[in-house]
């Protein structure tokens, strides 16, 4: 598995600057001790091109997607391209997969958003093929394979998390995945969502931490705390409009703010949409200010049964590249 033992990562937030800074900034990361190195992919930088150049420019630490949209690449080109990365990195690959959601997959790159649970499911089954036999054959509901590896890897497979939100891909994260990757997640909702992960190793005869538990913490270490606390609400009110999503919320409470900033948009009042978010809902799901109050809120993770918390800078475009180096400092090694 991937050097994880500290169990830190970092979300590396393009906003940052372009995708040029990232060897640098992973350099940083390394140096302050963080563990694994995270990135997600939707309309941003490229994935797996961005954790070779993590990869490259470090010794140590792991490289991670998270998470990589399983619609838009098949099964097998994501095996070879893990595979592959992992033998560059000396074993340092994880491979982060999600469902995404129909308007990423469908509108964006006009791929086919069918049964998400039974696709990461075939899927899983493809890439582990491939990972331990070099060949996979398989005919599924959603996916064919008839594929052979064009090399030998000499390193132990990557391990694979599955980003999940609601209890079906949850379970499935318990029987057939190394780690789960929670996002968007306040701290008191951790334990139940934990407990449908445990239910899903249990079904599979698995141990109880077989799977390790990781989740997408945004924060913002700045001094201009308000700014940064509306920008936050500006993204989330986004996440609304995804089904996946706004069933999530609906189970924290959120669920009336959220269909008043549906509410707002669709009538075109844009800009006011996400002031329906509270301050108190947005300080739920994310820290914003003092170091302090970011360590805290790690803190908080850990323990509610986290074991990989991944702080996720966010915070307005104008203030990241400071906001992203603060962040960065305050979190090592929490």
């Amino acid at each position: 598995m991937a050097n994880i033992e500290k169990k830190i990562g970092l979300h590396m937030t393009l906003g940052t600057g372009q995708p040029g800074r990232f060897p640098d900034l992973a350099r940083r990361a390394e140096e302050l001790g963080y563990a694994s190195l995270w990135i997600a992919e939707a309309g941003s930088a490229d994935g797996l091109v961005s954790m070779t150049a993590f990869a490259c420019a470090t010794k140590r630490i792991g490289v991670a997607s998270g998470v990589l949209p399983i619609q838009i690449r098949t099964p097998a080109a994501m095996a070879t391209a893990f595979l592959t990365l992992n033998e560059i990195s000396g074993g340092r690959a994880i491979a982060g997969l999600g469902v995404s959601s129909p308007i990423i997959v469908e509108r964006w790159h006009g791929a086919a958003y069918r049964k998400p649970v039974t696709a990461m499911r075939e899927c899983v089954a493809i890439m582990r093929q491939l990972f331990s036999d070099g060949r996979s054959k398989f005919a599924g509901e959603i996916y064919h394979s008839d594929f052979r590896l064009g090399f030998r890897p000499t390193r132990p497979a990557p391990p694979i998390y599955l980003a999940a939100l609601n209890p079906p891909m949850l379970r499935l994260a318990g029987e057939i995945a190394d780690g789960v990757l929670l996002n968007y997640s306040p701290a008191e909702a951790i334990p139940a969502m934990l407990a449908e992960v445990e239910a899903g190793a249990a079904q599979a005869g698995r141990p109880r931490d077989a799977v390790d538990r990781a989740i997408y913490i945004r924060m913002c270490v700045t001094p201009d705390e308000r700014i940064a606390l509306d920008a936050f609400k500006r993204e989330l009110a986004g996440y609304s409009f995804v089904e996946s999503y706004d069933r999530m919320f609906a189970r924290y409470g959120l669920g009336e703010e959220f269909a008043e900033v549906r509410r707002l948009w669709k009538e075109g009042k844009r800009e006011e949409a996400p002031g329906a978010i509270s301050d108190a809902s947005a300080r739920k799901l994310a820290a914003f200010g003092s170091a302090a109050e970011a360590r805290a809120m790690i803190a908080r993770f850990r323990a509610a049964g986290i074991t990989l918390p991944i702080p996720f800078p966010v915070g307005p475009r104008e203030t990241a590249e400071r906001d992203f180096a603060a962040t960065m400092e305050a979190t090592a090694e929490t």
